[in-house]
């Protein structure tokens, strides 16, 4: 394995977990968007607040999804621009396991990571929902409903990653073989 290809690797690992710790961003997000809706309605001065947050939301999302597709899809250009691979006294690691096998215990790792943060806190809010239920609150207006459902997707995310990582691994490995491919054919 060489330098590049190793820098490569620990880039798309970077990506692929900071794509998984944003999902606890998103609700978050939502709740805080609800909460100008739910208290009174929106007035004028709220208006611009929202048009501020939307704004900057937008941005920040905008931003993110451009940082993550260049990791994703571009790490040799920022191998190239900066100097990863420059600075090593051997050519070649010894380390004889292929891009994609690594790719996939990183995404089996970072699967397994996201179960055992996540199943803790998805037996709280099971457990929550339960005595809600006993008691007869009105779920509806429950904010823990919103996490109860959040903490299922991110567990099934988790699972999700941890059974078809060959599949994501795969996914990926076409993205950056794409380029090469068109490049040949002109």
């Amino acid at each position: 394995m060489t330098p590049r290809s190793f820098f490569a690797i620990v880039i798309k690992i970077l990506a692929l977990y900071l794509i998984l710790e944003s999902l606890a961003v998103i609700p978050e997000v939502f709740s805080s968007l609800m909460s100008f809706f739910r208290f009174g309605g929106i007035s004028g001065s709220d208006a611009g607040g929202l048009l501020a947050a939307l704004s900057w939301i937008t941005l920040i999302v905008v931003f993110y999804v451009f940082f993550l597709r260049i990791c994703l899809f571009k790490t040799n250009w920022i191998i190239d621009k900066l100097r990863l691979d420059q600075g090593f006294d051997e050519v070649k690691f010894e380390l004889n396991l292929h891009r994609s096998t690594v790719l996939q215990i990183a995404i089996i790792v970072i699967g397994t990571l996201i179960v055992v943060d996540t199943l803790p806190l998805l037996c709280r809010e099971v457990i929550s929902y339960f005595h809600f239920i006993q008691r007869n609150v009105d779920l509806v207006h429950q904010p823990a409903v919103g996490w109860l459902v959040f903490y299922f997707v991110k567990f099934f995310i988790g699972l999700f990653m941890m059974s078809t990582s060959r599949l994501i691994v795969n996914f990926v490995e076409l993205k950056r073989k794409k380029p090469v491919q068109q490049q040949q054919g002109e």
